[in-house]
């Protein structure tokens, strides 16, 4: 890759560019911070392993549905300066988040769970019942989420990153609040979680839905030239976004069924358990690095490509250490333990599986900036490819280590650094050939 200068002088330092990361960044700790706080108050309600693991096997299942619609924060991002294209994605949003919710409360009817939940995806029986339970509560899921993404587009396009954050931190709010109510009054582990999920993500599109109006986000900007030809119409919104909803859909795919191949691992008793509860606190600082991409669209044209690279380079790395430390320090022990309750077997599953994902923030890092460079730049398409061959990678890995033995948690997270590594470096040999 030929690494370009700005196209106009600009004074933005690496510290200006964490100051714009940093409220993004909150967001997307917000919304991960939820999972841990989760686990720890399943963690202490009755049957503790199961509810921890049907929460899990639902949540994966509901992301997957909502993957095709996370990239609409990029695309909302994107077409913000034109307004026949704002208008253009608003109604793909509804009709988009509204037909995947459908898909997703169709699943819930018990004929059709009953054959993809234990047949495809080897459900063991006792968690059937209440992981069905769980996603029927999650149903609006999708339709709420691509709601959320189209008017945070907005709100970072103008300039308002900290309303996002605000947002979220309502989100955190609502969810602990819902936890905490629902501890108190004992209500099956399960169904807690699943009211505060939905609760949570519904109070968040409420908040940055009055926030974008009240602040002018959805004001129509004026028409301007601009050498990047921009979506207008319905077709030419799936023409631009597709492929970047596809890649999606492939990686959360990838996800559900990673599940069911830890169901298949000796310890799946535990695994089950293990991985989303670890997965979950590994998430909560390598989603901090997310917004890298954002930063680097909105600031394309106005920053040196190299100091992008080092800003992204300095975010997953700060977030590696952290995470490295967290794993390895009595201090980071107990902040883990405090999580997941006095279950002593539970937390010698997890703690190895947070030391292996230590590298994970920095791989985060290091893919979003190369999306960004491609998503900047309109080459979407460049997206599919490292997707296709990260996501296949992390099946294949996961279902060789399972098959030689190896603890399914220990499996899920090998795989996960090698898939990723693979699909940074195809991302960067793309983008490479684009630029």
């Amino acid at each position: 890759m030929t690494l370009k200068a700005s196209q106009s002088p600009s004074k933005i330092g690496l510290l200006d560019l964490w100051r714009q990361f940093i409220p993004l960044s909150l967001s997307d700790v917000a919304m991960a911070f939820g999972d841990p706080m989760m686990t720890a108050a399943l963690a202490h309600l009755p049957d503790a392993r199961v509810n921890l693991a049907a929460v899990g096997i639902a949540k994966a299942l509901a992301v997957f549905f909502e993957s095709p619609i996370i990239m609409l924060l990029h695309a909302s991002n994107a077409l913000a300066p034109n307004g026949r294209s704002r208008r253009a994605l608003w109604r793909f949003t509804l009709l988009a988040g509204g037909g995947l919710s459908a898909l997703l409360l169709l699943l819930t009817l018990p004929f059709i769970f009953a054959t993809l939940g234990g047949t495809l995806l080897g459900i063991p029986p006792q968690l059937r019942q209440t992981v069905q339970s769980v996603l029927t509560l999650m149903f609006l899921w999708p339709l709420a989420i691509a709601w959320r993404r189209y008017f945070q587009g907005l709100l970072i396009h103008t300039g308002h990153s900290q309303a996002v954050a605000k947002a979220s931190m309502v989100r955190l709010l609502i969810v602990a609040l819902t936890l905490w109510g629902g501890f108190m009054l004992k209500m099956s582990g399960a169904v807690l979680a699943g009211t505060a999920l939905i609760a949570g993500v519904l109070s968040e599109a409420l908040v940055v839905t009055i926030a974008a109006h009240r602040l002018g986000a959805t004001r129509l900007p004026r028409p301007i030239d601009s050498e990047l030809k921009l979506p207008t119409n319905l077709k030419s919104v799936w023409n631009f976004y597709w492929p970047l909803g596809s890649s999606m859909l492939v990686v959360w795919g990838g996800r559900a069924v990673l599940v069911g191949i830890i169901a298949r691992a000796q310890d799946a008793n535990i695994a089950l358990a293990a991985w989303p509860a670890a997965w979950g606190l590994v998430l909560v600082i390598a989603n901090a690095t997310r917004m890298v991409q954002q930063v680097i669209i909105k600031n394309r044209d106005r920053v040196s490509d190299r100091q992008l690279i080092a800003f992204a380079l300095s975010v997953g790395g700060f977030c590696s250490l952290l995470l490295f430390l967290g794993s390895t320090t009595p201090f980071g022990l107990q902040v883990v333990q405090s999580f997941i309750g006095n279950d002593e077997a539970l937390v010698e599953s997890i703690r190895p599986v947070l030391l292996l994902c230590a590298f994970v923030p920095l791989l985060v890092a290091v893919q979003n900036a190369t999306q960004g460079f491609l998503v900047g730049a309109g080459q979407t398409k460049g997206l599919n490819y490292a997707t296709w061959i990260g996501t296949t990678i992390l099946l294949l890995v996961a279902f060789g280590a399972v098959q030689l033995g190896a603890s399914g948690a220990i499996a899920a997270a090998s795989a996960m650094i090698i898939s990723l590594t693979i699909e940074v470096s195809c991302l960067a040999f793309n983008l490479r050939k684009q630029l």
